[in-house]
C-alpha cells in the first residue's frame, strides 16, 4: 500500500516538473519578447530622432551655395554624431528636392542647388534581438525617414518667377475678373521668364520656383532683374501647377510681374507692377502653347516671405 503511494506521488512530482519546465519557458520566453519589443521600439526611437537632425543639419546648408556634397556632409556628420554610420545613412542616399503642398518632390538626378528647400534623409538600421533571435525570427530591419524644409528667409519679396510684357498687358485692357492668355515665344513675345539665381532657364529648378514662389530683395517696382533663357519644359512647370490639388493650391492668387518688353536671348528688364493672377488652363506643346489666366488683382503686392525656421514634416 505505502509503496503503491509513493509511485504515484513519484509521477505527480515528475508531471509538476514538467509542468513547471514548459511554464518557465513560456515566462522567460515573454520576458525575452517584451524585452526585444522595448529593445525595437529604443533603437527606432533613437533612429528616427537622428534622421530628424540630420534633415534639420542638411536644410541648414541651403542657399545660393548649396551642393549635393555640402548636404551630405552635414547630414552623415550629424548622423555619425548620432550613432549612425555611414552606410545606414546612405544605404537609401539623401535627396535635395522641394516641400510643396504638403509633399516632397525630389530634384532630377539629385541636383543640390538655390532652387533646393528640402532634404529627405532616411536612416535604416539592422537590430539584433535576443529571443526572437532564439526562436528563428532573424534580425530586425528598421527604417526612419525625416523630411527637412526651409521657408524662404526673411528681407525679401516674393512672386512666381514669370514676367508679363507691360506692352501687351496694356493693350489688353483686361479687367479684375477678366481673362488674358501668354503663348509659347521666348523672347520678342508677350512673356518671359524671370531669372532668379541664374538658374531658372528651364526644367525641374524654374518648376520648383514656380511651385513655391521665388523671393529676392530686387522684386520691387522699378526693380531690374535678368530674363531667363530657353523654352525647355514650360508645359511640364504649368502642369505641374494645375495639377496641385492641396490647398491654396499653386496655381491660385499667383503674384507675377508686368515688365518691359523681353528681348531675344540675354539681357534683363524692368519691374512695373505685379499682377495676382489664377491659372486656368494650359494647353499645346512646345513653342505651340498658350496658357490662360483670370485677373485677381491689377495692382497687386509681392508676397510676404514665409518666418525663416527649419521645419520638419515628417
Amino acid at each position: 500500500m505505502r509503496e503503491h503511494q509513493l509511485m504515484r506521488d513519484t509521477k505527480n512530482g515528475g508531471f509538476v516538473l514538467v509542468l513547471f519546465a514548459l511554464l518557465s519557458v513560456l515566462v522567460f520566453g515573454a520576458v525575452g519578447f517584451a524585452v526585444d519589443i522595448g529593445h525595437v521600439y529604443d533603437e527606432q526611437r533613437r533612429i528616427q530622432i537622428a534622421a530628424d537632425a540630420a534633415a534639420l543639419a542638411g536644410v541648414a546648408t541651403l542657399g545660393a551655395d548649396a551642393s549635393y556634397s555640402r548636404v551630405f556632409d552635414a547630414v552623415t556628420t550629424i548622423s555619425n554624431a548620432n550613432s549612425i554610420s555611414i552606410d545606414e545613412v546612405s544605404l537609401i542616399p539623401p535627396r535635395c528636392g522641394s516641400w510643396t503642398g504638403g509633399t516632397f518632390s525630389p530634384s532630377s538626378n539629385n541636383q543640390c542647388d538655390s532652387s533646393t528647400s528640402a532634404i529627405e534623409v532616411t536612416i535604416r538600421r539592422t537590430v539584433r534581438l535576443g529571443f526572437a533571435r532564439v526562436s528563428h525570427e532573424g534580425d530586425f530591419t528598421l527604417t526612419a525617414r525625416s523630411v527637412g524644409y526651409s521657408p524662404t528667409s526673411s528681407g525679401a519679396n516674393c512672386i512666381r518667377p514669370l514676367g508679363v510684357e507691360g506692352t501687351y498687358f496694356a493693350s489688353l485692357n483686361v479687367p479684375v475678373g477678366g481673362t488674358f492668355s501668354i503663348e509659347g515665344t521666348q523672347g520678342a513675345g508677350n512673356w518671359g521668364k524671370i531669372d532668379i539665381f541664374g538658374n531658372s532657364s528651364s526644367g525641374q529648378q524654374y518648376t520648383n520656383m514656380m511651385l513655391s514662389n521665388a523671393c529676392d530683395d530686387s522684386f520691387v517696382a522699378g526693380g531690374i532683374v535678368s530674363q531667363g533663357t530657353g523654352n525647355a519644359d514650360i508645359r511640364q512647370v504649368f502642369d505641374t501647377l494645375l495639377s496641385d490639388q492641396t490647398p491654396p493650391f499653386a496655381a491660385q492668387g499667383m503674384v507675377v510681374a508686368v515688365t518691359s518688353d523681353f528681348t531675344q536671348g540675354n539681357g534683363s528688364v524692368t519691374i512695373q507692377r505685379f499682377l495676382r493672377v489664377d491659372l486656368l488652363s494650359h494647353e499645346g506643346t512646345g513653342k505651340s502653347w498658350t496658357s490662360t489666366f483670370r485677373v485677381v488683382d491689377l495692382d497687386a503686392e509681392p508676397e510676404a516671405p514665409p518666418t525663416t525656421a527649419r521645419q520638419l514634416v515628417e
